[in-house]
């Protein structure tokens, strides 16, 4: 069930003068499903989203400004899956009108933009799908039920993490991160007890981070184009493995902590092919730059 809350609000600080539209939709926790899947796709805008101790499954709170039509959202029981699908419309057809939003930290106010903000509660699994053509995204995953993960980005600037340190309640089974002119951090990896972890990177940036303890076996799949790769492994923590697939128009950058044990195949000092916490990196790229780090 979608509530609809709808106020306008006029600033009379001095400073601006400004119109807004505020909307809360809603999906009811019931009996009737067992797991959610959840489409988001973002506009321009900027999108947060957090865990929240709420029963109902999924909250998304809309900032717009007065003349944006504001998201749009449908909710389909099919079968014991509540599928819910929400459109961050922000009203700007004028490609050249949107600018790029600074990149800043989780949580910052960002006076005058159009800002949406999803709350996923910790009581039921969930399917995630993100698609972000500009703007920003900050997700945040703690300690959510996380069945599988898409994340898809155009130009878009997207950082997910795990803030409050919380591993995912379940064993995901994909991590499923595509990039094309954006940049997407992924922090703290092994937090999502994810399975499969599969990349593709088109001319963007993607930043992945393993630094964390890894409780499961994962295989991380990655394709680079023209982009960049850049890896953050704390190699005295986990296991890992990499596998290079390269030409001899990218840069491949391996740090002193591994070590070849054939040609382009690279282990690191607690590798161990029957540890429980394997990582498993399989990496193919044509013209872009792998960059492995370890501190």
């Amino acid at each position: 069930m979608w509530r609809l809350f709808f106020l306008g609000l006029v600033s009379l600080a001095g400073v601006s003068t400004y119109g807004q539209i505020k909307k809360h939709f809603t999906v009811e926790n019931s009996s009737s499903f067992d797991k959610v899947d959840l489409t988001l796709s973002g506009g321009s805008g900027t999108c947060y989203i957090r865990p929240t101790p709420n029963n109902n499954p999924v909250n998304v709170y809309s900032t717009v400004e007065s003349e944006a039509p504001g998201p749009r959202c449908e909710s389909v029981l099919d079968q014991r899956t509540q599928k819910v699908n929400v459109n961050f419309i922000d009203g700007q057809s004028d490609e050249s009108s949107i600018g790029k939003v600074p990149f800043k930290v989780f949580g910052s106010d960002q006076e005058g933009l159009n800002q949406w903000h999803v709350y996923l509660s910790k009581k039921k699994p969930v399917n995630l799908n993100l698609t972000y053509g500009m703007g920003n995204a900050f997700v945040d995953l703690s300690g959510l039920s996380i069945e599988k993960l898409n994340i898809t980005t155009g130009s878009a600037d997207v950082s997910v993490s795990y803030v409050s340190g919380q591993y995912n309640q379940m064993e995901m089974d994909t991590f499923c991160i595509k990039v094309d002119l954006g940049e997407l951090e992924a922090r703290q990896i092994p937090l999502s007890n994810a399975k499969n972890i599969i990349a593709d990177v088109g001319f963007g940036s993607l930043y992945l981070d393993f630094t964390d303890k890894s409780r499961i076996r994962s295989n991380v799949n990655a394709t680079v184009g023209a982009g960049n790769l850049v890896v953050n492994a704390n190699e005295s923590i986990n296991p890992m493995i990499i596998y290079i697939q390269n030409s001899p128009l990218c840069r491949v950058k391996i740090p002193e902590g591994f070590t070849e044990i054939r040609k382009n195949v690279f282990v690191n000092s607690q590798y161990d092919q029957d540890a429980e916490n394997l990582i498993t990196f399989n990496i193919d790229v044509t013209m872009g730059n792998i960059i492995f780090k370890t501190f």
